[in-house]
């Protein structure tokens, strides 16, 4: 069984290797705006959370104390996240060049909270997350399948 959840998580991380093509002024400047404020730093915080409401983790539990247990999931996601992280970044630029202009985008990127759309930005927010999620799921799956399985594989036995 567990063979077969490696395989699915193998598929999942070839799937999610496939270059993603961003072209074009809006899109350029939505990934400066993702970069430069650092977006997508979330990803770690979004995995942890959904991999403590696992069956995997429950079963992590019966062999290692919370601390333990949280302690090593945190380890086997810093282990993996440059190999989702880069993928995340994308989405996240994708969305929001769906949402900005250029000139938003790069007022946004080098003004911050001082932006004149910055008000722009926050009546976003719903649709931009509901958006993302939609888009970004199949990564944070790959990526808490990825580290739950390497944390198992590290339990004492």
């Amino acid at each position: 069984m567990q063979t077969i959840v490696k395989l699915i998580v193998l598929f999942s991380l070839l799937l999610g290797q496939a270059p993603f093509a961003m072209a074009g002024p809006t899109e350029s400047a939505a990934t400066e705006f993702v970069n430069s404020r650092q977006l997508g730093r979330n990803m770690k915080t979004l995995a942890f959370v959904a991999a403590m409401r696992t069956h995997t983790f429950a079963m992590m539990l019966s062999k290692l104390s919370v601390t333990q247990a949280q302690s090593l999931l945190s380890q086997e996601l810093d282990a993996y996240a440059h190999q989702f992280q880069g993928q995340w970044n994308a989405n996240l630029a994708q969305v929001y060049a769906r949402h900005f202009t250029v000139e938003e985008l790069r007022s946004l990127a080098s003004e911050g909270r001082n932006s004149r759309f910055i008000g722009k930005l926050a009546s976003q927010q719903g649709s931009i997350g509901a958006e993302m999620q939609s888009l970004s799921a199949p990564i944070l799956i790959s990526y808490v399948s990825a580290a739950l399985n390497s944390a198992i594989d590290k339990l004492p036995r």
